[in-house]
C-alpha cells in the first residue's frame, strides 16, 4: 500500500480542465482528491475535513485564492494547513502577495507534473509532525544556545544556521532554530524557506500552547530542523514581547533536545531574556575595530545583567583576515580566551547564503563548515543547566 494513500489533497481551481489533470496526476501518487470550483465552497469543505495539503488557484469567482488563502490561515482547525498557490501570474509581486496571505508555495502554470509532486512531497514532509517520545513530560530540560552578534555582519546568521544543521547531524536529536532578529530576520532566508509562518502565530495563543500547535507553526527545513520564523514584516516585531520569549523559551526547551536562537544585535529587553535564559551564549566577533569596541562593552556589561562569564563563548569569524588585529590582541582585550576560531569562508559561504542552502549542507568538507562541526561538539559536549 502507498504511504499517500490516506493523505487528502484539496484541488481548488474553476477550470474543469485543470481540476481533471491534478485529479489525475495526484491520483495516480496515491493521494485522495477532493475538489472545489470556488472560495467559499473550499473553505466549507477544508472545515468539513481538514485535508493534509491544499492546491488554490489564485483567480477564483467570489472569493479569490488570496481570501480563501488568509481565511485558512486564520481559522484555528485549517491555520497549519500547507497551501500551495497554483496560478497563471508568475512574477515576482504576484509570488509576494501569495506568500504574504499564507502560502507555503507557489507554482504557475503551465506547471510540469513531476514539479508539481515533488513540491506536494517536499511541503507534506516539511510539515509532517515531530513524533512525541512516550512519557515525554519527564524529559531533561533542553539545551538553550544563543547566537549573539556584536555588530551586524559578523556571521552570527550564518553560525547559528550551520550550527544548528551540525548538531542535528551529529546528535540525531530534536533540534528546534528561533529566528529572534523580530524586525530584520534572514533564518529563513539563509534556508529557503517560505515567510508563511512565524512567531506571531505562537504568540496569539500562548495560554493554549501545546505540541499539536507548536508543530503547525514550525517549519520543517529539508535537513529536519525544526525552524520558528521571525514576523515577516518589521513593523510586526512589537507584537512579540519579552514575556512571550519567556514563556516560549521554557515550552520549547522542555519538549526538544537543543534550541538554537539567532538573537538581534540589540539590548533590548527581549534580547536580554533569550541571554539569561541561555546555557551558552555564542558571542561571533570579526577582527575588525568596530565588533571588538562592541565586544568589550558587552563582556564588561554582562556581569550588571547576571550572565555568568562561563557561559560566555567567544567565536572569532574570519581569522586570519589580514587586518592587523591578531587573536591574541583581541583575548587581552576581552581578558578572555576565544573559545572558537574560524577562518573565512570566502565565495563558497556567501553563495551558499544566496543560494539559501547553507555550506553545511552544499560542501560539508570545506574548511568552514568542518570548523562549525568542531564547534557543535563542543556545543554538544558542553553541560547544560543544572
Amino acid at each position: 500500500m502507498s504511504p499517500n494513500l490516506q493523505r487528502q489533497i484539496l484541488v481548488v481551481d474553476r477550470d474543469p480542465t485543470t481540476i481533471k489533470l491534478l485529479q489525475l496526476t495526484l491520483e495516480k501518487e496515491g493521494f485522495e482528491i477532493v475538489t472545489a470550483s470556488t472560495g467559499e465552497e473550499a473553505y466549507a469543505k477544508a472545515l468539513s475535513r481538514v485535508p493534509d495539503l491544499a492546491i488554490v488557484d489564485v483567480v477564483l469567482p467570489g472569493m479569490d485564492g488570496y481570501s480563501l488563502c488568509r481565511r485558512l490561515r486564520q481559522n484555528p482547525s485549517t491555520h497549519g494547513l500547507p497551501i500551495v498557490m497554483l496560478t497563471a501570474r508568475g512574477d515576482t509581486a504576484d509570488k509576494l502577495k501569495g506568500f504574504e496571505a499564507g502560502a507555503d508555495d507557489y507554482l504557475a502554470k503551465p506547471f510540469h507534473p513531476e514539479e508539481l509532486r515533488y513540491r506536494i512531497k517536499s511541503l507534506l514532509a516539511r510539515t509532517e509532525p515531530i513524533a512525541v517520545a512516550p512519557h515525554a513530560e519527564a524529559r531533561t530540560r533542553g539545551k538553550i544556545i544563543a547566537f549573539f552578534g556584536v555588530k551586524g555582519g559578523v556571521g552570527k546568521t550564518t553560525f547559528a544556521v550551520n550550527s544548528a544543521i551540525a548538531i542535528l547531524r551529529r546528535t540525531g536529536k530534536q533540534v528546534v532554530l528561533l529566528d529572534a532578529d523580530f524586525f530584520f530576520g534572514d533564518v529563513g532566508v539563509q534556508l529557503n524557506l517560505p515567510p508563511t509562518r512565524s512567531i506571531l502565530d505562537l504568540v496569539k495563543f500562548l495560554s493554549e500552547l501545546d505540541m499539536e500547535l507548536i508543530n503547525q507553526v514550525l517549519i520543517r527545513h529539508s535537513s529536519g530542523l525544526r525552524v520558528l520564523l521571525s514576523p515577516l514584516r518589521p513593523e510586526e516585531a512589537d507584537f512579540v514581547t519579552a514575556q512571550h520569549i519567556r514563556q516560549l523559551l521554557d515550552f520549547l526547551a522542555a519538549h526538544h533536545d537543543y534550541v538554537i536562537v539567532d538573537c538581534a544585535t540589540s539590548y533590548d529587553e527581549r534580547a536580554l531574556t533569550i541571554l539569561e535564559r541561555a546555557d551558552t551564549i555564542m558571542l561571533i566577533v570579526t577582527p575588525e575595530i568596530g565588533p571588538l569596541k562592541n565586544m568589550s562593552l558587552f563582556l564588561d556589561l554582562a556581569p550588571k545583567l547576571g550572565l555568568s562569564a562561563e557561559n560566555i563563548c567567544i567565536a572569532l569569524n574570519r581569522e586570519h583576515s589580514n587586518v592587523g588585529i591578531d587573536a591574541l590582541e583581541i583575548e587581552r582585550s576581552a581578558r578572555q580566551q576565544i573559545a572558537f576560531r574560524v577562518i573565512s569562508g570566502g565565495r563558497p559561504v556567501v553563495l551558499s547564503v544566496n543560494r539559501g542552502v547553507p555550506l553545511m549542507i552544499a560542501q560539508p568538507n570545506h574548511p568552514f563548515a568542518q570548523q562549525i562541526t568542531q564547534i557543535a561538539d563542543r556545543l554538544i559536549e558542553k553541560p547544560g543547566r543544572k
